[in-house]
């Protein structure tokens, strides 16, 4: 029973990126904002949508590469992944009787996701490693650490005790300039490049490539594993963003992250800086109430809830859903059932939250000056 628990929190924790049409267009609107990232609130297709992309593909003859993609994604988004599997395996032999390049990698990738989602490491990293080396800068270099995940979650279930020493940029040997210790927060010297034993990470970490990534593992994999909102956390922290790293550590607590205890205590250490900050700025922000957090997440369910409804009352008109135009008619649809604004839950306190974030990094780093003018 331990070992079957270990391994349903250890799938849980990773997200691959799974790829299909959907994938592209999304990813050329953009990203999330960042609060409604860390809340939850982005479109999410619902069941009625890959229902009815597999009614309508299963029953082709002939499938085209993009299609097969699309097929085997809805039957992964449908729990389906033994259907899955099969399709690529579909995909694979079309592959073999005429090769593209593009659709050779997004097949390792998609078969190592399924891979990944169903616990099975070995060949996941794999199929993955394959993936990048066909096409090193997909996904803004996702899979690069999709792997890297995957590494650090599969030693984790070997030693369980790295859940609470490392996150898995830092498994992976990043210079992370922020991050959860046993004392609460730790930083990295600003002023100085002599890293301690603490921060002996022999790689650099390219803030914005690693941020699109570890969002995009969220937005694109199929899963919201704790492990990536730890990550958020700790990226956010290394921009002294507080307010959005203390909502990462609360969505990777309420995902079940196994270190749940450290980042708790991460959360505590962060509202000590802003009392902090309140006595130098008299003025700042405070750790949210249970009301608050309920209520924001809350709200960003029932967006993605309407979402889907809208989206799902579409498809039995016989509507196509499809593309921007049916996208921004769902969007809206979903923003006047919930009384939204454009921007979605959290709007009307995202500015102060944004607000906040800044008088808090300002306030932090007077107490870096002082600290170090003491010294």
């Amino acid at each position: 029973m331990k070992s079957l628990l270990v391994t349903a929190v250890a799938v849980a924790s990773m997200a691959p990126c799974l790829w299909d049409s959907d994938t592209l267009d999304t990813e050329l609107r953009g990203l999330p904002e960042a609060f409604d990232l860390v809340v939850g609130k982005w479109h999410r297709h619902s069941e009625a949508y890959y229902r009815d992309r597999v009614e309508r593909l299963s029953a082709a003859a002939e499938l085209s590469l993009a299609e097969c993609d699309d097929l085997a994604v809805a039957y992964e988004h449908l729990g389906r992944r033994d259907d899955a599997v099969a399709v690529m395996a579909r995909k694979g032999d079309l592959l073999a009787a005429a090769p593209d390049a593009e659709h050779q990698y997004r097949y390792h990738a998609n078969l190592g996701t399924f891979h990944a989602h169903a616990g099975r490491f070995e060949q996941a990293l794999a199929e993955l490693r394959t993936a990048v080396s066909l096409n090193p800068d997909a996904h803004f270099g996702r899979e690069n650490f999709q792997i890297e995940l995957l590494e650090f979650v599969a030693a984790a279930k070997v030693d369980p005790q790295l859940w609470s020493r490392f996150s898995f940029l830092r498994h992976a040997g990043y210079r992370v300039r922020a991050h959860l210790g046993a004392d609460g927060l730790r930083y990295a010297p600003d002023t100085s490049r002599d890293w301690s034993a603490d921060w002996s990470g022999a790689r650099e970490l390219d803030w914005q490539k690693a941020y699109k990534a570890v969002a995009g593992m969220l937005r694109f994999g199929g899963r919201e594993g704790p492990e990536l909102y730890r990550c958020l956390a700790e990226l956010f922290l290394a921009k002294q963003h507080l307010n959005l790293a203390w909502w990462s550590l609360e969505r990777a607590i309420e995902r079940g992250h196994r270190a749940a205890d450290l980042l708790r205590a991460g959360q505590r250490s962060i509202e000590r800086h802003w009392t902090e900050a309140r006595k130098i700025q008299r003025t700042g922000p405070v750790a949210p109430t249970r009301a608050q957090v309920e209520d924001a997440r809350a709200r960003a369910d029932a967006w993605v809830a309407a979402f889907q409804r809208a989206e799902a009352a579409a498809i039995r008109r016989g509507d196509d859903v499809q593309g921007d135009l049916a996208l921004k008619a769902l969007l809206q649809a979903a923003d006047a059932a919930t009384g939204e604004g454009d921007e979605g839950p959290g709007a009307s306190s995202r500015g102060a939250w944004a607000l906040g974030a800044g008088l808090a990094a300002g306030a932090i780093l007077l107490l870096l000056r002082r600290v170090r003018r003491d010294r």
